[in-house]
């Protein structure tokens, strides 16, 4: 604890408890991914095929293989649980955490590698994906791991040094080529190269230490990739020129149509509550490290902005560069005393902010007409204000207000996870439709459900209906697509509680009785008269 003269222990223990407290705490799959990505590495187990991802035995071709893996490895020692599904994601940033507080030390010393990493830890964007993990949450690690070990390679003192980050660099390329296609390479490279021209550091030793560890990358990846071709012809042209390519210089992928600058509003929600000391302009020249912490984040922050393709988590993997300059303005502030009434300005006002989230998060749920909350919920919801009003009355103890700050923060992290998040994840399940269908001895040949994802209900129906799912047979299609959709007598269509409404409009459901909020309605398709929504009657 000598490198943490201002952080407070307690505050430690808060973030420990809220990543590792969501994992103990029994939440519902939520939609559309978390339950998609679930169900196919459930698949991947019960088929012992650990090749080729799919979903009701239909290859998935969006997403590459390595976040199947570690899921599907989880599932298999673990048995089919939320615990085990969310173990990989919570496991991978964590060891985000641990990789920019490593990388952080290496180039600043040990009090900002604890800033660093308590400042990542503590963003809501990183920290939201945490509870429900995506692939994208495996990618900051390895692009942290890659930048790191081109810097370490830059300032190599002997060729076994610069040979050993060369291998570094290329294992975590090669493993996030496996993670998400070329995204990886793309982000370390453009971050890197925007340095060594701004560093005017370019060299033969660099060239051949990137040209290097690409050629590793490629041959950890590339031996799945050729399986995948085998498995699925076609699958590199899909994934490579549609998904890449056009996802990058076209707007015709899933996630296009956003403006230019998309990101700018999520970078100030999702790095809060410290970006506001990245941004902080600093009068001394900037160093080598803060150089290349600055392309990082610039450079690839342009590149995704100016792609067609754009989505929140892709921004994740520059937010540790963001966290890393916080980190460096904070401990320099708070060695030197330079900018001291801005900062504990900011950081109280910040603290303020923070600890009203939760209950922000509540009147949300309230105007967005959710079921009525439980007077626990909104207690529970109250306690990082208690806790900001704690701490303005113990000055004495707390040294800074970045100390203050990251009290707040952590509190808010286990109230967010253990309170708001159950609500929510409640809310964003398809396990009681799951429910539903396992009471019966078979499976209708055919299920639509309305405007909803289909993967938490295919994960969790009984493993002998689960065996049985051909191809399509349940399927997400939107309210207004469903009058075009000829289905077998026995076809059923689900819709959930707060959808209702909505499709009645579409498609006239006549006269139901409305589910309690949460839960599904399950109609036969025969009993809807689907011939008088396509003629617009």
């Amino acid at each position: 604890m000598t490198n943490l003269p201002h952080l407070p222990r307690v505050a430690l223990a808060l973030l420990l408890a809220a990543y590792v407290l969501p994992l103990a705490v029994p939440v519902p799959l939520m939609e559309d991914d978390e339950g998609l990505h679930a169900a196919i590495a459930l698949e991947m187990v019960e088929r012992g095929d650990w090749t080729v991802p799919r979903l009701m035995g239909e290859p998935f071709l969006d997403k590459p293989i390595l976040y199947f893996w570690m899921q599907a490895a989880s599932l298999a020692a673990l048995g089919p649980s939320e615990f085990a599904v969310r173990l990989p994601g919570t496991l991978m940033a964590v060891l985000a955490v641990a990789a920019i507080g490593w990388f952080a030390c290496a180039m600043f010393g040990g009090t900002v590698g604890a800033w660093a990493a308590f400042g990542y830890a503590t963003m809501l964007l990183p920290y939201a994906v945490s509870l429900a993990p995506l692939h994208d949450v495996a990618m900051v690690p390895l692009v942290t791991t890659a930048v790191a070990a081109f810097w370490h390679a830059r300032h190599a003192s002997s060729g076994g040094a610069l040979a050993g980050w060369t291998l570094v660099a290329g294992v975590a390329l090669g493993l996030s080529m496996l993670g998400k296609g070329l995204t990886g390479v793309g982000l370390v490279g453009i971050g890197t190269a925007a340095w060594v021209l701004w560093s005017r550091a370019l060299s033969w030793k660099l060239v051949v230490a990137g040209t290097v560890a690409l050629a590793i990358g490629a041959v950890i990846a590339w031996p799945w990739y050729a399986a995948m071709e085998r498995a699925a012809p076609g699958y590199l042209h899909y994934f490579f020129m549609e998904r890449h390519l056009e996802g990058m210089t076209e707007a015709t992928q899933r996630h296009a149509g956003r403006p230019f600058w998309y990101y700018l509003p999520i970078l100030a929600v999702g790095a809060w509550p410290w970006l506001l000391f990245a941004a902080r302009r600093v009068r001394q020249p900037l160093g080598d490290g803060e150089r290349l912490l600055w392309c990082w984040f610039v450079a690839n922050l342009v590149v995704l902005s100016l792609a067609g393709s754009k989505l929140a988590t892709y921004l994740l993997p520059t937010l540790p560069a963001v966290a890393t300059l916080a980190a460096v303005r904070l401990t320099r502030s708070l060695v030197t005393g330079e900018d001291a009434r801005w900062r504990e300005a900011v950081s109280k006002v910040s603290a303020g902010v923070t600890a009203t989230l939760p209950l922000l998060a509540m009147l949300a749920l309230v105007l967005g007409k959710w079921p009525p909350l439980p007077a626990w919920a909104i207690l529970w919801a109250s306690v990082p204000l208690v806790v900001f009003g704690l701490t303005l009355r113990a000055r004495g103890r707390i040294t800074s207000g970045p100390a203050q700050l990251a009290l707040v923060t952590a509190a808010t992290m286990v109230v967010a996870a253990l309170v708001v998040r159950p609500l929510v994840a409640d809310r964003l399940t398809a396990r009681n439709l799951a429910e539903y269908l396992n009471r019966s001895a078979t499976l209708p040949s055919k299920v639509w459900v309305i405007d909803e994802g289909i993967g938490s209900l295919v994960f969790y129906l009984r493993q002998d209906l689960r065996r049985t799912l051909t191809t399509r047979q349940i399927e997400h299609v939107s309210r207004f697509s469903l009058k075009d959709v000829e289905g077998p007598p026995d076809a059923l269509v689900a819709v959930a509680s707060d959808r209702i409404p909505g499709v009645a409009r579409a498609i006239g459901l006549g006269p139901v009785t409305i589910p309690p909020e949460g839960t599904f309605l399950v109609v036969p398709i025969a009993t809807l008269d689907l011939g008088a929504a396509r003629s617009g009657t």
